[in-house]
């Protein structure tokens, strides 16, 4: 079976690996000076090289010939090393062994000398997953470890990890990788493999691993097998799901330029195509905060600032459609009566449409009450109903409200039944008379809609 890229281009020497210069100087420095730890903590987001670089320091320590500071990888230890059979380099995984009898085992074990090499590695990955006896048994083989046992403890949740055992190891701490750097990886493994590809394409690849080059060399593996010898930019967002910077662009205008039209077609086109509505999300928050370090405009930070809750809810929601169009739409009508926003001054063609209330859309002055009544009482807005109202026909005709909801528009008359009572409660307040509340749904037959009229009919 052939391996995995990343695999395949795993660095195999201190020299090789992309970024993180902070550590490879500190082990070159280490390796000359024969100034090893016997514990190493690893910290760091996934996929930034961290058992990488514990396998590099497992063969330096144990290489027959070394070449300077880096690993030859030609002596037995070192090719055993590389293929996972050296006896004496111990990798356990703490998510799945993280009670205190595997580490009273490893304890145990490693007070033996070692099989073949100089110096017994044990690689722990995910070590924030113990259990607090498990770290308590831990502690005891820091505190007084053999000479010949060396200890690599990675870890992306270093805050979990007792300071016990932080104070008995020496902290490195990994970084996300530049774009720049994972970019350059990729261009060379293109290259290798000889796939023809555009560097646009590898810098949105680089872009969606957000820091992790082994997340990167994946998506990349996984564009190939989908594509033909020639990748372009075309081929990655189709294939990843990804947005363009031109679609990001889009959508940060349709909310900053109130279009609630154009919000509505980016939905479909995003469920239409199978895309994931929180990364839209999530990628366009990272362009806000670029486009604030530009210029601090007030309207920037207010949908970076919402589009932060509507992320957070979305997580945990199994209609995300639903959740979707109702937030980001509401939000967008709701902008464009703030009057108290900069004009928008950068290269990035986002035009400034300062719109007033009654500028949004030319309504009965009477009819333009009702909306201004949920703006005005903040405790009693329901940008839901709002957003529903916007999206279907009404009229204030011979003291009734009516609202006309086509057969297709399911989901505005499901908000419009359900917070109805509400929209009694505000035509009280507003008009203090009797004016009647009609709904007035396509999707029904007549004798329900009949039914259903001469329920809103009622007085509230």
């Amino acid at each position: 079976m052939k391996q995995s890229l990343y695999r395949v281009y795993r660095p195999k020497t201190f020299d090789e690996i992309f970024g993180q210069t902070h550590i490879k100087q500190y082990f070159k420095n280490a390796v000359i000076k024969d100034n090893i730890s016997h514990a190493y903590i690893f910290s760091g987001p996934r996929g930034t090289g961290k058992t990488t670089t514990a396998r590099i320091l497992a063969k330096i320590v144990n290489c027959e010939s070394p070449e300077g500071a880096n690993p030859c990888n030609k002596c037995s230890s070192c090719v055993e090393i590389n293929e996972n059979n050296f006896m004496d380099v111990i990798e356990l995984d703490a998510a799945s062994n993280r009670g205190i009898d595997e580490i009273r085992q490893i304890r145990d074990s490693a007070n033996y000398r070692p099989v073949k090499g100089k110096y017994k590695v044990y690689i722990i990955d995910e070590i924030h997953m113990l259990t607090k006896e498990a770290f308590n048994a831990l502690l005891k083989t820091l505190e007084e470890p053999p000479e010949h046992v060396i200890f690599v403890l990675a870890t992306t949740n270093l805050e979990k990890i007792p300071d016990t055992i932080i104070s008995r190891s020496q902290l490195l701490n990994f970084k996300n990788l530049s774009e720049i750097d994972i970019t350059d990886n990729l261009k060379m493994i293109s290259e290798n493999e000889k796939i023809q590809i555009e560097e646009s394409a590898l810098n949105l690849i680089s872009r969606k691993a957000k820091g992790g080059m082994r997340d990167a060399i994946s998506l990349l593996e996984q564009v190939i097998k989908f594509s033909d010898e020639n990748i372009t930019k075309e081929d990655i967002v189709k294939i990843l799901g990804v947005y363009d910077d031109e679609f990001i662009m889009n959508f940060i205008n349709s909310i900053h330029n109130s279009d609630v039209d154009s919000i509505l077609n980016i939905s479909n086109e995003i469920f239409d195509l199978g895309k994931d509505p929180e990364l839209l999300i999530e990628e366009s928050m990272e362009k806000l905060i670029f486009l604030i370090k530009k210029e601090k405009n007030n309207k920037f930070f207010r949908i970076l600032e919402e589009l932060q809750s509507i992320h957070k809810e979305m997580k945990y929601s199994e209609n995300k459609r639903l959740l979707f169009e109702t937030l980001v739409t509401t939000f967008t009508y709701k902008l464009s009566f703030q009057k108290d926003i900069k004009p928008i001054k950068n290269e990035n063609k986002i035009e400034s449409i300062e719109k007033d209330s009654a500028e949004v859309k030319k309504e009965d002055k009477n009819v333009s009450q009702i909306f201004e009544y949920f703006y005005k009482n903040q405790k009693k807005i329901n940008m839901a109903l709002i957003y529903a109202l916007k999206l279907s026909k009404y009229i204030l005709e011979n003291n009734t409200f009516i609202i006309k909801i086509k057969k297709e528009q399911t989901l505005e008359y499901s908000l419009i039944m359900k917070y109805k009572n509400d929209l009694k409660v505000a035509l009280n307040n507003i008009f203090n008379d009797d004016t009647h509340l009609r709904i007035n749904y396509e999707g029904s037959n007549q004798k329900e809609n009949d039914k259903k009229e001469s329920t809103s009919k009622q007085l509230f």
